[in-house]
């Protein structure tokens, strides 16, 4: 799966787009600093629910945050429920 990160201004997603034709997967966040980011939100169209995509989006958002360093506000409550469910209290506050 090519999960696509960008960043710009402060905000950015991760992405990814499940068939040709279809409308991205994202998660999005807020830069607050550095080191600290708010993940704000998490999409999956329709058409390509119950396939995981979500689930691989929290996973690469948490691996690229722990691998430069930052740490996460989980606004979103999808991806608040993934850090708790797999233990990512490391770098996840709040859960």
């Amino acid at each position: 799966m090519d999960i696509q990160f960008e960043e710009e201004n402060g905000r950015g997603r991760w992405h990814v787009m499940p068939k040709e034709g279809d409308e991205a997967a994202e998660m999005t966040f807020s830069r607050t600093n550095a080191e600290l980011i708010m993940i704000d939100h998490t999409f999956v169209p329709p058409s390509a629910r119950g396939q995981g995509l979500g689930e691989k989006l929290a996973e690469r958002a948490y691996a690229d945050a722990k691998e430069k360093g930052w740490k996460i506000i989980p606004v979103c409550p999808f991806f608040k429920a993934q850090a708790s469910r797999h233990g990512w209290g490391d770098i996840v506050q709040g859960i």
